[in-house]
């Protein structure tokens, strides 16, 4: 299946609205007929070129003629494929991906090389050449593994004969960085700074704390939420009485879609202390549609924006080592996780599957008594000292461990 994007020139009033409604009746009942005639709704259309070839096409069959199949390069499909690649049929940072990736490196290289001709050559030749211009391997795995690839497998399933030698080509292993979580001390610290933090809102010399800001953090720590999920949410779907929000589209770069999977289609539970932090941010006259966490001009939050100033409070903060945003989700989780939350209902709650949060988050698991009992298996059962100069200076001897009140202690001897 492919997807068409068709402008009017008609001026934007009610009645044209009317008659194109009309239109776009009579085109989808053709469509369900079979019976669509793309150059007779729209003779000069954007692919226009492209239906008058395939029109030319089966009038050779029909007269008995061979016709050579119609030739695709890099270039020529790019250029038709991106205009598919489009809000809300993709994500905003997934548009801005394919084109910034084709245009800034592949088209150079490879734009004049036939589809059906794509070999594992090509791909290391682009490669060497992204490599010379000191690019990293994560951003050329993802020009050449992720948009190119992409691209390549939407051409295949257009049925365009094409080479397709991504499988053979042999990267890195990847190094993928693990959780970073605050502490609850630097969690709480962090939830201070924005309460009491003055924003700029008007004149130079006029600041005063914004509240949003910190319902916002406040609610990242304390639900898992991803930042894109949150600042997405408008009032529509935040019920403060049964203590919900429910996570419907996820915003980034000013766009917004659906969630990435259908497990982060979900509903959040609140605490009862996250509903009471939530509630100042109801107006009076709020409209359903508006959006739960604003800026100081009352527009949507926005996560890249938020994150500077996230960043800004650590260094002031002097928390180390720096993190981003996603961090609030990893303190969530692993504080979770240590304290014995169920694993089936924190996925359900956060969007993360339980092998990933075993994948990921499987070191929070332990418990220090769970630990203590374990280790006290393998300690050493012989006498044994610490260093003091030139002599070994005897210290107790532990004899074995015995239950206390608080978990395990040693046993020393008499």
């Amino acid at each position: 299946m492919r997807y068409f994007a068709e402008a009017t020139a008609l001026r934007d009033t009610s009645e044209n609205r009317e008659r194109v409604r009309k239109q776009a009746e009579l085109i989808g009942a053709e469509i369900r007929a079979g019976a669509f005639d793309y150059l007779k709704w729209f003779p000069n259309g954007n692919r226009a070129a492209d239906f008058l070839v395939a029109a030319g096409r089966k009038a050779e069959v029909a007269s008995g003629k061979t016709a050579r199949p119609e030739s695709w390069n890099v270039r020529r499909y790019y250029e038709e494929w991106v205009q598919r690649k489009v809000v809300p049929y993709v994500r905003a940072s997934a548009a801005r991906d394919y084109r910034g990736h084709f245009k800034g490196y592949i088209l150079d290289v490879l734009g004049e090389t036939e589809l059906e001709e794509l070999s594992l050559a090509h791909i290391e030749e682009l490669r060497t050449t992204l490599r010379q211009r000191k690019l990293s391997e994560k951003t050329i795995r993802n020009v050449i593994d992720g948009s190119l690839r992409a691209m390549v497998r939407d051409a295949l399933q257009d049925d365009i004969a094409a080479g397709f030698p991504f499988p053979k080509v042999a990267w890195p292993e990847k190094i993928v960085p693990g959780p970073s979580p605050f502490t609850a001390e630097e969690r709480d610290a962090l939830l201070t700074h924005f309460a009491n933090k003055r924003w700029k809102v008007g004149g130079f010399n006029d600041s005063k704390p914004h509240y949003p800001y910190f319902a916002f953090l406040y609610t990242l720590f304390f639900t898992g939420m991803r930042p894109s999920e949150a600042v997405a949410v408008r009032l529509r779907s935040v019920n403060l009485k049964a203590r919900t929000l429910h996570v419907e589209r996820s915003r980034h770069l000013g766009e917004e879609a659906a969630p990435k999977t259908a497990r982060a289609r979900r509903a959040v539970r609140l605490t009862p202390d996250n509903a009471e932090v939530l509630k100042p941010l109801v107006a009076l006259k709020a409209t359903p549609d508006d959006y739960l966490f604003r800026n100081v001009r009352g527009e949507p939050i926005e996560a890249a924006n938020f994150y500077d100033m996230f960043r800004d409070a650590q260094r002031a903060l002097e928390i180390t080592p720096l993190r981003d945003l996603y961090s609030a989700k990893d303190t969530y989780i692993s504080l979770a996780v240590t304290k014995g939350v169920t694993l089936t209902w924190l996925s359900e709650q956060t969007g993360v599957g339980i092998a990933t949060l075993l994948k990921h988050y499987g070191r929070f698991v332990h418990s220090t008594e769970a630990d203590d009992y374990e280790l006290a298996k393998i300690a050493p059962a012989v006498p044994f000292g610490h260093r003091v100069g030139h002599r070994y200076k005897k210290s107790a001897q532990v004899t074995g461990m015995r239950t206390s009140p608080t978990g395990f202690e040693p046993v020393l001897p008499t």
